[in-house]
C-alpha cells in the first residue's frame, strides 16, 4: 500500500470517531457510563522523504525550515563538469531548443554547497516544481516563461539575489558560469522559516517494494532528439548515464530511472538563436517505462494539473508503486511534427 505523506491525519480520524461514539452513548442512558482504562495509542506511521522515499528513524520527521530547491542546469558539453549534482535527491531531464536537454535538479534531504552551472527556466518547469513546492534557482527566464510559473504560483530565485552569482574565475564564460549558492539560501530560510513538508513526488512504496511483470534491460537508451540520447548502464545496483558531463567525483546514481512520454508543444517565442523552444506539459497521461534493478517494466503515468502528483499503472490498471531510493526522470516528446519524437530502445 503506498504511504501517505501525513501520516497524523489517520490518527486523528480515529480519536474523531472515538469521540462521537461517547458522546452517543452518553445520550442513549441516563446511567453513568462505566469507567474505563485509557487504551494506549496506536504508534504513529514512520514518515518517509518526499523526494526519494526512504523512510525516517522512529521519532523523525521531513519537515524542515527550508523548501525544496530545484537549480536549473546546463546539460551541453559546455557545462562540464556539472556539480553539486550528486547530493540530489531527485533529477529531471526536459527537452529545450536544439534538441538539447536541461536538468532540473531537486534537492531537500540535503544540500550542497554549490550547484550550477546554472541555465535559465522553462515553462515545461512549471509540473516539476508545483507538486513540492519547489522554489527554483536559475538566471533567468523569458517573459512568457515567468508568466507561464507565476500562474501556478511558482517561485524563483535569479541573480537578483545573493544565492545565484557569477563566477568571477570564468570571465570568458558567460553562459556556463553562474552559480547557485544552495546551502546558503537554505540556511537563510531556517532563519525565518516554518517546518512544511513538500508533498510526495512519486507514489512511494516501502523498502520491501518490488516491481512485477519486468523484462530484463541492463542497457537502456532513451531518445529526446537526433540531438540528444540518454545511454544507461545498469551495474552494481545503480543506474549510470554513461554519456553525462557530471564531474567524476560527483556523479548521481540512481536507484531507478523512470521515463515518461509527454505532450510538447512550442513555446511563442524562439531563443535568441531563432531556435523553437519546446514545453513538455508534465500533465495529462501518457505512456512511461520504468527501470528498475535490472529490469523494464513499461507503464502509463496520470498527473492532474501541474500541481498534481504523478500516480503510474500497469498494463491492467492496478497502480504501481515506486521502491524508495534516487529516481532520475525524463521527459520526452511524443512528438508534434515539430519536435523529435522520443522513444525507448531496450538492447
Amino acid at each position: 500500500m503506498m504511504r501517505t505523506s501525513r501520516p497524523g491525519i489517520l490518527l486523528r480520524a480515529v480519536a474523531t470517531l472515538a469521540a462521537a461514539g461517547l458522546v452517543l452513548t452518553g445520550c442513549g442512558s441516563s446511567e453513568e457510563p462505566e469507567e474505563t482504562k485509557p487504551s494506549p495509542s496506536a504508534p504513529a506511521e514512520p514518515d518517509h522523504e518526499p523526494l526519494t522515499g526512504v523512510e525516517l528513524p522512529e521519532g523523525q520527521t521531513a519537515a524542515r525550515k527550508h523548501p525544496a530547491y530545484i537549480v536549473k542546469i546546463d546539460n551541453t558539453s559546455a557545462s562540464d563538469p556539472q556539480y553539486g549534482v550528486a547530493k540530489a535527491d531527485l533529477v529531471v531531464q526536459e527537452l529545450v531548443e536544439g534538441g538539447v536537454t536541461r536538468l532540473a535538479v531537486a534537492y531537500y534531504s540535503q544540500l550542497p554547497k554549490e550547484a550550477g552551472p546554472v541555465r535559465s527556466m522553462r515553462a515545461t518547469d512549471a509540473g516539476i516544481a508545483a507538486p513540492i513546492g519547489a522554489k527554483i534557482m536559475t538566471s533567468g527566464a523569458a517573459p512568457y516563461t515567468f508568466a507561464q510559473l507565476k500562474k501556478h504560483d511558482i517561485s524563483w530565485i535569479d541573480m537578483s539575489t545573493p544565492y545565484v552569482v557569477r563566477d568571477t574565475s570564468k570571465p570568458h564564460d558567460f553562459l556556463h558560469s553562474v552559480v547557485g549558492k544552495v546551502a546558503k539560501v537554505g540556511k537563510a530560510a531556517e532563519k525565518k522559516g516554518k517546518a512544511r513538508r513538500p508533498g510526495d513526488f512519486m507514489p512511494w512504496g516501502d523498502a520491501t517494494t518490488q516491481l512485477a511483470g519486468g523484462k530484463p534491460a541492463k542497457a537502456v537508451d532513451v531518445r529526446f532528439s537526433a540531438a540528444r540520447t540518454d545511454n544507461w548502464l545498469f551495474k552494481g545496483g545503480k543506474y549510470h548515464l554513461q554519456n553525462n558531463y557530471m564531474a567524476k567525483s560527483g556523479q548521481f546514481l540512481a536507484d531507478t530511472v523512470v521515463v515518461a512520454q509527454t505532450k510538447t508543444t512550442i513555446a511563442p517565442y524562439k531563443d535568441p538563436g531563432g531556435a523553437i523552444v519546446p514545453v513538455s506539459h508534465f500533465t495529462g497521461r501518457g505512456k512511461a517505462w520504468i527501470l528498475r534493478a535490472g529490469q523494464i517494466v513499461e507503464a502509463t503515468w496520470v498527473k492532474k494539473g501541474e500541481k498534481g502528483a504523478v500516480t503510474f499503472t500497469d498494463a491492467k490498471g492496478a497502480a504501481i508503486e515506486i521502491p524508495p531510493g534516487k529516481v532520475w526522470l525524463d521527459l520526452i516528446p511524443q512528438g508534434n511534427g515539430q519536435v523529435a519524437p522520443g522513444g525507448v530502445t531496450v538492447k
